[in-house]
């Protein structure tokens, strides 16, 4: 079994048991189990020292108690064994008082609805149960006689086999067992069941043909008194590293609490008989609940710094779809986060892969292999093609990876990204001008026939809707959850301030940390982004000066019903009416007037209003993405009740998901997400929750991020995700942190010599509205949520190259090999988790007008000259279906083109066209040309991505 050490609700620290789900107080090497009276059972293993807050002295007295039980959780190096244990008395508790038995008997349960879950896996070399993955034994085989104990298991007949590596396992997971370690064996364990609930029993079945090789194999499993028999013969291609593993199931109903699990060889006088690997006990519980079920984080101070919070709203919308706040007047935050929240653009949309880090190399192979990726980079202001993706492909996508008989066939280290813009340097900007001045910078990589062209991001953009409900933002997690007013580093950045208003007119820096407030972070860093947004070397400060000089979406049409900004239009239909809706008037009604009020200069020559620009910007954002919250998907209606809101399709989709599957696992709660304030800290939270996990990963035990998975879609050097170091601050990674004696929880303490597993890992985002927001991963490699499922179900693609980081679950999907039938139910399940009104661009889902620029239609001298494609106003009513990304790339955007393309810098930025059911607006004069500043070119090799990239991740 797995056991998560985590917070969760008012619980400060507890461990959840996989099988139960109950919350459970743990200390000195013992925890508690508790499925409810009469029952008292044990988990045993090594605990860090945690301790539930409400049970804490309880916790210790078991200790004491137990002490002699503790010693052999430590033989176990961490193992956790489930269920009644032969060597612990039935009155081990007895000596207990009575009070302190009820105590544990009314434990507070973590509210997070899962699904199916396996009280027997373990994970090899950490958990042993249905892995065999007894740590004592190391021999790669070793015959076991009958009377012992080995693992979670009883052998008490005969004599079995334990292979560790001699017989390969399934997708090399676990351990194997022959049945016949010299003569027939029978093993047991006892498992403790909730009786009338339906539960799956789950193994792979294979033999020992070594000898006899013409004999079939034959294995009886007893489930209490219910007994099975499975024969398989020898596969054609049998070989000792080439097993051909045969999946069985039982489905059963215990009628009893506790229930025996046998596995018998019938194969008597052979040395060599039926092999097992795997094994796995799923019991059904609910799924998740409703997303309305949780409720929308925002910080508990925020009437600190927003004193409107419909004006912070308007604010914040107005200023994510603007695109006059980028260098070229033209990229707006809903550039890339304009499809359902998401980028599914198809033109200059490659990026060479391998950027590192969020920060540049941090590996010592990371360089070379970025120089590769150059070199080996196809050009860009590419049109993707359908053909193009999986970037990574196999001979049989189902099959597992690691298969020698399933080579693979094309591996591509580039990243689907977002265009973002040109490599120039800023130099000043022009009040009232939609662009910024700059002189261009020579770009060794984003060139075409010469020619400079937008830059593309090192990740993929994913969607900003339901963004809310993280407790860290971007794939990585570097937008903290605490937000600073200037940047997203939160926390990290202790020389971060924001300027209060004085009594008689003068600013005083102040250090501010704004807690669940994750949006905010994020925000802040887009705007400065040279890959996204800005000319390099432009200040928030001056983008402040830029805005406040202009009429707000002055460039774009605004539909008369749009559900936030339609009542502060301007007349025209293009932007707000600017005396009443100017940015500075907004900010003026919006926040607290010690944050803008200052009459006096900074020491650069900036407003009060001008210098605290980042801090309006980030909590305004925060404020208008705290209204996207789809929750009205089909699975909502059917969560609530209506068992008609899904197909049949889905539902055996929704039970695989649960179950074989085990994505739950990671896109867990009604988020459907990881890294979620609900899950590291609670629903009603408490304000310490630090999100660090003790677990199982694919080999041995380690502490992690919650929510933050390396799943071997690239190798872990290519991009080392929450495992970086932000340079001069300390790492991203909260478990690093806390082992480097940063942000210490004195109940959960990582010590220095505790394993960490966050090296390329990233957060698992939410898959509400996934099919409109392809491509998939961190780095868009996927087209089609058919190809997400078949990566999963082929396991991890580069599990030897990443076996120390990888997370336990994404060893493949046997149930779905070779089942084309279930993976397409899977699919439909996620398809209804699309809310309709996103589809259709509803309110709250509703914008204004964008203009959206893909690729280049031409690359000729002196700069390249955009494509441009116009995405019509919605109002509260709506518009057109969105499209997905594959249907993009089969079809093309069904966007309104521009028939006359505008240079790249400077700008001339124009509206609709007269194809769009909106009318233009007038177009700004064409500037000359700036002077090109002659700068000594780069080396082709990939830079660091910019740590405020907002493609790199919500």
């Amino acid at each position: 079994m797995k056991a998560d050490v985590r917070r969760s609700g008012r619980v400060k620290c507890v461990v959840r048991c996989r099988s139960c789900r109950v919350a459970t107080c743990i200390s000195g090497g013992i925890v508690v189990c508790l499925r409810g009276p009469p029952f008292l059972y044990l988990l045993i293993g090594i605990s860090g020292g945690f301790t539930m807050k409400r049970v804490r002295g309880l916790s210790k007295l078991l200790c004491r108690l137990l002490a002699p039980v503790a010693v052999a959780s430590v033989a176990l190096s961490g193992t956790v064994l489930h269920g009644q244990d032969p060597n612990v008395s039935d009155t081990a508790t007895a000596a207990l008082p009575d009070a302190a038995v009820a105590e544990l008997l009314a434990p507070e349960v973590v509210a997070e609805p899962l699904g199916l879950v396996d009280p027997t896996e373990g994970m090899s070399s950490a958990v042993l149960d249905g892995w065999f993955a007894a740590s004592e034994l190391r021999l790669p085989e070793t015959i076991l006689r009958a009377p012992r104990k080995f693992g979670a298991w009883t052998l008490d007949m005969g004599e079995v086999g334990l292979h560790i590596g001699s017989l390969a396992s399934h997708a090399e997971v676990g351990n194997v067992v022959d049945l016949n370690g010299g003569r027939a064996g029978s093993m047991y364990q006892t498992l403790n069941l909730i009786p009338g609930v339906p539960y799956r029993i789950r193994f792979l079945m294979s033999g020992n043909w070594r000898t006899n090789p013409l004999k079939s194999r034959t294995l009886s499993v007893l489930v209490g008194l219910q007994k099975f028999t499975f024969t398989m013969n020898k596969p054609a291609d049998w070989a000792a590293d080439r097993m051909g593993w045969e999946e069985r199931i039982i489905d059963f109903v215990p009628q009893k609490a506790i229930v025996g699990l046998r596995f018998s060889s019938e194969n008597p006088g052979l040395p060599d008989g039926p092999a097992i690997c795997q094994v796995s006990v799923l019991t059904k519980r609910s799924q998740p609940g409703p997303l309305e079920s949780i409720p929308v984080p925002l910080p508990p101070d925020l009437a600190d710094y927003v004193v409107d919070r419909e004006a912070a709203i308007v604010l914040g919308k107005a200023f994510f779809w603007d695109q006059q706040v980028g260098s070229d007047g033209r990229t707006a935050c809903a550039s890339c986060h304009w499809n359902a929240g998401a980028d599914i653009r198809t033109v200059n949309t490659l990026h060479p892969g391998v950027p590192g880090s969020a920060f540049g190399h941090q590996t010592s192979t990371g360089s070379a292999l970025s120089e590769a990726a150059v070199e080996h980079f196809r050009g860009a202001n590419l049109l993707l093609a359908a053909d193009d993706f999986p970037f990574h492909r196999v001979q049989n996508p189902t099959e597992p990876a690691s298969a020698d008989s399933n080579p693979v066939t094309r591996d591509r280290q580039e990243v689907a990204g977002s265009e973002g813009v040109l490599n120039r340097r800023y130099t000043w900007h022009s009040s009232g001008a939609s662009w910024d001045e700059g002189v261009d910078t020579p770009d060794r990589i984003f060139m075409a026939n010469e020619v400079p062209v937008r830059r593309v991001t090192g990740r993929n953009a994913p969607t900003s809707v339901n963004a809310v409900f993280f407790d860290r933002t971007f794939w990585d997690g570097r937008a903290r959850r605490y937000f600073n007013g200037v940047n997203p580093l939160g926390e990290l950045d202790s020389a971060a301030r924001v300027l209060a208003a004085n009594a008689d007119g003068s600013m005083s820096p102040v250090k501010i940390l704004i807690d669940n407030a994750s949006l905010a972070s994020q925000a802040a860093g887009p705007p400065g982004s040279d890959v996204e947004m800005a000319w390099s070397g432009r200040s928030f400060a001056e983008l402040g000066r830029k805005m406040l000089s202009l009429q707000p979406l002055a460039l774009q049409r605004i539909a008369s019903d749009d559900s936030v900004l339609g009542p502060y239009r301007d007349e025209d239909g293009a932007g707000l009416e600017e005396e009443t809706s100017g940015y500075a008037a907004l900010i003026r009604r919006a926040f607290q007037p010690k944050w803008w009020n200052g009459t006096h200069l900074t020491a650069d020559g900036y407003t009060h209003m001008e210098a605290n620009f980042s801090l309006y910007w980030g909590l305004a954002v925060m404020m208008y993405e705290s209204t996207l919250v789809s929750d009205d998907a089909p699975y909502d209606r059917y969560a609530k009740g209506d068992h008609t809101a899904l197909t049949a399709e889905a539902k055996e989709g929704l039970r695989i998901f649960l179950n074989e599957g085990k994505c739950i696992n990671c896109h867990h709660g009604p988020e459907f997400a990881g890294a979620t304030v609900s899950s590291i800290r609670g629903v009603l939270s408490e304000p310490d929750g630090h999100g660090v996990t003790l677990m199982p990963m694919a080999v041995g035990i380690a502490f992690y991020d919650e929510g933050f998975y390396n799943i071997g879609v690239r190798p872990t050097a290519e991009d080392i995700g929450v495992g970086a170091t932000v340079p001069g601050l300390g790492p991203l990674s909260y478990s690093r942190r806390e082992q480097l004696g940063e942000d210490i929880d004195p109940l959960n303490v990582v010590s220095p010599d505790r394993r960490v597993a966050v090296d390329g890992a990233f957060k698992a985002p939410t898959l509400r509205n996934v099919e409109l927001t392809g491509p998939y991963f961190h780095n868009g490699s996927a087209k089609s949520l058919t190809e997400v499922v078949q990566f999963y179900t082929r396991g991890a693609d580069f599990r030897k190259t990443n076996i120390r980081d990888l997370d336990p679950d994404v060893h493949g999907i046997p149930h779905l090999q070779g089942n084309p039938e279930g993976i397409a139910a899977v699919v439909a399940f996620l398809q209804h988790l699309t809310d309709g009104r996103v589809r259709l661009q509803k309110a709250p889902f509703d914008h204004p007008e964008l203009i959206l620029v893909n690729g280049h239609s031409t690359t000729s001298q002196p700069r390249a000259t955009d494509n441009l494609l116009v995405l019509p106003a919605t109002g509260a009513g709506g518009g057109r279906s969105l499209q997905t990304f594959e249907e993009a790339l089969e079809s093309g955007l069904n966007l309104f083109p521009i028939s006359n393309p505008r240079p790249t810098a400077p700008e001339l930025t124009t509206s609709a066209v007269e194809a769009a059911p909106v009318e233009p607006v007038a177009v700004e004069p064409v500037p000359e040309p700036a002077a090109v500043e002659a700068v000594p070119a780069e080396p082709a090799v990939i830079g660091p991505l910019d740590p405020a990239a907002a493609t790199l991740n919500p």
